[in-house]
């Protein structure tokens, strides 16, 4: 006799044949399912009457699947994974509702990375509310310190501000006019940088910090030609030719003639992640996960 494509004769018995394979015998699978080991005895033997072939056999003191056996069992542990799997989302989609959540994320993040996670999220969550900050990294944290933020996506994120997601790591480079010696370059020293004029972003940017600590790696930290708050000034600034600024390469691929150098030292770079002050949240777990998918879609040198 053969099953016919999706008997539901199985549907009942199968989670016998799963525990049978994951404990090694009957006694121990009907324990572990609550119910007598007679009980499941006979699941096995109506399995085997459904499919025409005895689905286990006899292994010393207990007992292992057949081939058959094997084969079914792998379905069973599918179907029951997908079942926990509805659940989990039925129960989440419940606990989730029309829930609000709000967003801090640096400026020069809002141009791809939160955008692309929005959208994710969006698509899955519709009835939620989102509240969106954008500004500074230190801007973002006291957001997320204050209560007014859920998650805060920023650069070098602090895990004693709360649980750290890290998304994904970007170099620095060195921008400057198209006439500028530096552009010529294939790739410059933080020694060579100091040189020019240097274009900065004031304290409280997370780029600030990052190339502070570039150039106090290899020495004294320049004093800045020109220190302003927002990045496409500090390019804007470069590309005219009044000094050179180390940043994160254009997310947008701005067409403003500046070249972008790679700068030769360990520290150039920044990491981007989310922190978040309630990591069990249902909401900010959904939102996470978009922003991991979001950034595992990034083209390189974008943001």
């Amino acid at each position: 006799m053969h099953a016919e494509p999706h008997d539901a004769r199985l549907l009942r018995d199968l989670p016998v044949l799963v525990a049978v394979r994951r404990t090694g015998t009957v006694t121990a699978a009907a324990d572990e399912l609550g119910i007598p080991q007679p009980s499941a005895t006979r699941a096995l033997q109506r399995i085997a009457g459904v499919v025409g072939a005895a689905v286990v056999r006899r292994a010393g003191r207990g007992v292992a699947l057949t081939p058959a056996g094997d084969a079914l069992a792998d379905a069973g542990e599918a179907a029951l994974r997908s079942i926990d799997d509805a659940l989990s989302a039925i129960a989440r989609a419940g606990e989730i509702g029309a829930s609000e959540l709000g967003i801090a994320f640096q400026t020069m993040l809002g141009e791809r990375l939160v955008p692309e996670a929005i959208r994710r999220f969006r698509a899955r969550w519709p009835a939620v509310a989102l509240r969106l900050l954008h500004g500074s990294r230190a801007t973002c944290l006291e957001a997320l310190a204050g209560g007014t933020a859920d998650i805060a996506v920023v650069a070098s994120p602090p895990p004693s501000r709360g649980a750290v997601t890290m998304l994904y790591a970007e170099p620095l480079v060195a921008v400057a006019a198209p006439d500028h010696p530096l552009a010529g370059m294939h790739e410059v020293s933080v020694e060579a940088l100091r040189t020019w004029p240097q274009i900065m972003l004031a304290p409280g940017f997370g780029i600030h910090d990052a190339v502070q600590s570039l150039f106090a790696s290899a020495g004294e930290v320049p004093e800045p030609a020109f220190e302003v708050g927002d990045y496409r000034a500090a390019r804007g600034l470069a590309a005219a030719g009044l000094g050179v600024a180390v940043l994160p390469p254009s997310p947008a691929r701005i067409d403003d003639g500046a070249r972008e150098v790679p700068v030769r030292h360990p520290l150039a770079r920044r990491e981007i992640g989310a922190v978040v002050a309630d990591p069990q949240e249902p909401a900010v777990q959904e939102l996470l996960r978009a922003l991991v998918e979001a950034a595992a879609r990034r083209v390189p040198g974008a943001t």
